[in-house]
């Protein structure tokens, strides 16, 4: 009687071990790309009154609308002591009373700062950091 008990056991013993648990998981890195824009180093278009600056991406070729872009910018405290960025915030934004978008191509990333409500357009009187996260798409 007692082998009989013990063998259900014994094959269990074998069964077990032979299950395994397989995954396939498909990681698709991102690339961040980090860019300084100074005060002085913005443009401006007469005909919309919108403050612009082109960041040149090489990495954005071929990109297409399967493709995905984020965009967040960092400005600087004008009176802190030390040079580092506040938090990066997702573009688009509206921060004092000025709205910041972008737009790109697949050649580069165009940040632009509008008024809004009627206001004037103003470019930021400090340095920007400009954080652009490339991330692949997967179908």
């Amino acid at each position: 009687m007692k082998t009989w008990f013990y063998l259900p056991l014994l094959l269990l013993g074998f069964i077990l071990p032979g299950c395994t648990k397989t995954t396939n998981e498909v990681v698709i890195p991102n690339q961040t790309i980090l860019f300084e824009i100074n005060p002085a180093d913005w443009g401006f278009d007469n005909n919309t009154g919108v403050y612009f600056y082109s960041i040149p991406v090489s990495e954005l070729n071929n990109v297409n609308q399967l493709d995905g872009v984020i965009v967040s910018m960092a400005r600087y405290d004008a009176n802190a002591p030390t040079v580092v960025p506040q938090a990066f915030e997702l573009l688009p934004q509206v921060y004092n009373n000025q709205s910041y978008f972008v737009i790109h191509d697949n050649q580069a990333v165009e940040v632009d700062i509008k008024g809004v409500n009627g206001a004037a357009s103003q470019k930021p009187a400090t340095k920007v950091r400009v954080k652009i996260v490339l991330i692949p798409s997967a179908q």
